[in-house]
């Protein structure tokens, strides 16, 4: 199972608290059976990485912010992500889309208390073929606290500009205005690659060359995408790594977002195997297909029904279901609870969803 240091957990956790949400109910939701705010209370230091993610995508409803509670200053409204994307899709290169990109975040910025300084978004790297590809620019370091939080930013955004030219953006290097923290080995295995800390900027390091990849996406495919935002983004797979079998599928399921799923005999033949092994190598992960399968269409569904804008009869066809009375008693399996109870419910507690 793919699992993650407990501590990257607790953060989070202490934000659903302050935000008055029960900690109990944001446990049960992302499949936890012990509270790691508790100290000593429990034994286990990794948590699912599958925790997480759920965790950030109910962070992103309480918060009514598209950066998931990661920053601590401004927040990203509803919208904001959906903008900048569509806004970047027609561009032909990597370079100009970051660029776009640039100026629209700096757009934004001008309405915040704390400007990002104008500029190209770009930084020459002396003597090398190498550009230094900045999110965040200033001064000053950020804190011990910021750490993960602006890693996990950076972290989203290679696999959104991975997706939009189609394959895995080569990192040189990744770059952290934080200092570094006393064991750099995980921020080095998120990334695949070497990880600079207390830097002036915080960026990505990509060779020159890799800017004029061509953009694959276009205004079609951007629209199956953000039906699935935040899903892809908050995925915890290691970029650029070979991932574990049960990533590999989860990334393949997402292509069937609004086609009927795979049969686990056709996922074997398009990852090169037979079905026998591909049933053997996931239980030894301790899964199996039909429970990935079930575990993305819960997540799909749940993330269609958290957004307002979709009848429940919409999500059935979406999810190629016969008709809705089977969406419904699918949901209830998954869920406890019918489509409509869980949105009026999410209502009740003021988790409004994008």
């Amino acid at each position: 199972m793919d699992t993650l240091p407990l501590k990257t957990l607790t953060t989070l956790l202490r934000v659903i608290v302050d935000q008055g949400y029960p900690v109990e109910r944001a446990l049960n939701h992302i499949g936890l059976d012990f509270n790691p705010l508790l100290g000593d209370r429990h034994h286990r230091q990794e948590i699912p990485s599958a925790s997480y993610s759920k965790l950030y995508r109910l962070l992103m409803a309480l918060l009514q912010d598209e950066a998931y509670g990661l920053t601590r200053r401004d927040q990203s409204p509803p919208g904001t992500f959906r903008m900048m994307c569509l806004y970047v899709i027609n561009c032909s290169t990597l370079e100009q889309a970051l660029i776009r990109s640039w100026e629209f975040h700096d757009y934004c910025d001008q309405y915040r208390a704390e400007n990002t300084p104008a500029g190209a978004p770009f930084v020459s790297l002396m003597d090398t073929d190498q550009v230094l590809c900045s999110f965040q620019r200033g001064h000053h370091h950020e804190t011990a606290e910021n750490l993960a939080d602006n890693a996990n930013m950076l972290l989203m955004m290679v696999r959104f500009y991975s997706w939009l030219i189609g394959k895995d953006l080569p990192l040189q290097r990744v770059k952290l205005r934080a200092n570094a923290p006393d064991s750099t080995a995980q921020y080095e295995g998120l990334f695949n690659c070497p990880v600079d800390f207390q830097q002036q900027h915080s960026g990505l390091v990509l060779q020159r060359s890799t800017l004029q990849s061509a953009v694959a996406q276009d205004e079609d495919s951007l629209q199956q995408y953000l039906l699935q935002t935040p899903y892809q983004l908050t995925q915890r797979n290691r970029h650029g790594s070979d991932n574990s079998l049960s990533q590999k599928i989860e990334q393949l399921l997402t292509v069937y977002a609004t086609q009927k799923l795979p049969t686990a005999d056709l996922v074997a033949d398009k990852l090169n195997m037979s079905p026998r092994t591909l049933h053997r190598k996931l239980t030894a992960e301790h899964t199996s297909f039909q429970q990935l399968k079930d575990d993305y269409r819960k997540d799909l569904a749940i993330n269609y029904v958290s957004r307002p804008e979709l009848t429940i009869d919409d999500i059935a066809a979406l999810m190629n279901f016969q008709d809705n009375s089977a969406f419904y008693r699918s949901f209830k399996k998954w869920t406890g609870t019918s489509p409509g109870q869980y949105r009026g419910r999410a209502k009740k507690n003021q988790v409004l969803y994008v």
